[in-house]
């Protein structure tokens, strides 16, 4: 086998193959008795058939797959040759084989960059302290008596009040006077105080005693989910059907008990904290980690494989327009929402900042010989299947029938790489940064 290599980009090569007709004599020889030893011929014991016999026969399956697995071949060891790192997929152009005569092919894909890795060693970084005041927690055990109290009736004929859960029946009319469906409820439970509906409909509701009904013109806000109705005025009608306000709990080792294994408040308390210091560490963590990742791709610049932007690209793309879908109202049209493709140069450079990282950390990966196990992928469509409360079978056929196998591996090693570059980094632990209301 000879080649010969072109550079039709900065990051794509094209290769010409040329293989003897002697060598791919031999290609056909070794697939013809690979036939023989898997067919019967009539008159043949199985495996005895003459090869003459046997390509006749299976000229074209034999001749196909012959050029197949020479072509594979010879890519894989061109491949290792160079010790190249392709970024996309080969594609192909080639005819089929033929008995007695030279073979040529061809065969370009995109490889990965290759630069030097900027010195990663003890470079700076700071991570905010996780600190939780006793406000949040008291914050989160209110929340908890809320859930948890009682309802009682409210026995006095008043308006609602804050704190109050109020059964409203709910009507709203167009400017013809006609009830519009959607913004029409009975019996809707109402728990005032809580900011779950906006401030001017809150505060009407609130201005109708128990049992009686009242109609007002209601300005909707300008972000309404549903932008039928945003910044726009409605009229409204609105009964307070009955009237319960929460009988709330003490904050004793009874209702510890209740809140799971806690023997007194001072354990819930512990455990709350330890929650939120959990999960608040593990932001501050990945917040800092991209920092370094940040400060580091500021130290170097390369090229980045197309093939890797455009399939980034199409998968911001796709990202973007499905969040407008679900944030739209069920009064928008798709047109209003707008098209894919208007979303394409956002998606561009968000893929371009995407690729940049993860290439990045792929070269890590390679410098360090991080690696992805089997058992970390098996662990990660595990998790993910809980996550969505689904079976691991059904969410690992769907990884391995849509190509994702590849993308998860991706994702582990780049996260593997970044927390290595983590382990390496001079980290200078800070105060977390005042509150707006703070300073």
């Amino acid at each position: 086998m000879q080649y010969k290599v072109e550079d039709l980009a900065p990051l794509k090569k094209k290769f010409e193959v040329t293989v003897p007709a002697a060598d791919i004599d031999k290609h056909i020889d070794l697939m013809a008795a690979k036939y023989r030893a898997s067919v019967s011929v009539p008159g043949f014991r199985k495996g005895k058939a003459p090869l003459k016999m046997i390509e006749a026969q299976y000229h074209k399956d034999i001749y196909s797959e012959a050029t197949s697995e020479m072509i594979d071949g010879n890519v894989r060891r061109i491949i290792d040759e160079l010790e190249l790192d392709p970024a996309s997929k080969v594609e192909y152009d080639a005819e089929v084989v033929a008995r007695g005569k030279d073979f040529t092919y061809s065969f370009s894909f995109e490889v990965m960059p290759v630069f030097d890795l900027p010195d990663y060693q003890g470079f700076p970084v700071e991570e905010e302290e996780v600190v939780v005041g006793d406000d949040e927690i008291d914050n989160m055990l209110q929340m908890a008596r809320r859930d948890l109290a009682d309802m009682a009736p409210v026995s006095e004929k008043r308006a609602p009040r804050d704190g109050d859960v109020a059964t409203v029946d709910m009507t709203a009319f167009d400017e013809e006077g006609k009830e519009i469906p959607s913004l029409t409820v009975s019996g809707l439970d109402l728990a005032l105080g809580e900011k779950l509906t906006f401030e001017a409909f809150e505060d009407f509701v609130k201005s109708v005693t128990v049992g009686e009904e009242a109609e007002k013109q209601i300005t909707f806000p300008a972000d309404f989910m549903n932008s039928e109705f945003a910044g726009k005025e409605v009229r409204m009608k609105v009964k307070v059907s009955a009237l319960n306000e929460r009988q709330l709990p003490e904050l004793n080792d009874e209702f510890a008990a209740k809140l799971g294994p806690f023997a007194t408040m001072d354990a819930v308390r512990d455990a709350i904290r330890t929650s939120f210091t959990q999960s608040r560490a593990n932001v501050t963590r990945s917040v800092a980690q991209n920092k370094l990742l940040e400060g580091l791709l500021g130290k170097i610049d390369f090229p980045l494989p197309e093939t890797l932007v455009q399939r980034f690209t199409a998968v911001a793309q796709a990202n973007h327009f499905d969040r407008l879908r679900q944030q739209a109202g069920k009064g928008d049209k798709p047109q209003d929402i707008g098209k894919l493709e208007d979303f394409r140069d956002q998606a561009v450079e968000e893929a371009k900042k995407h690729v940049k990282e993860y290439v990045f950390l792929y070269r890590v990966a390679k410098a360090e010989k991080i690696e992805v196990s089997e058992q970390e992928i098996l662990q990660f469509i595990a998790q993910s299947a809980a996550s969505a409360r689904r079976s691991f079978e059904e969410v690992r056929d769907e990884y391995v029938n849509n190509n994702m196998i590849g993308v998860v591996h991706e994702r582990i090693m780049s996260d593997k790489a970044l927390k290595h570059l983590y382990s390496k980094a001079e980290v200078t632990m800070v105060k977390p940064a005042a509150k707006p209301e703070e300073k």
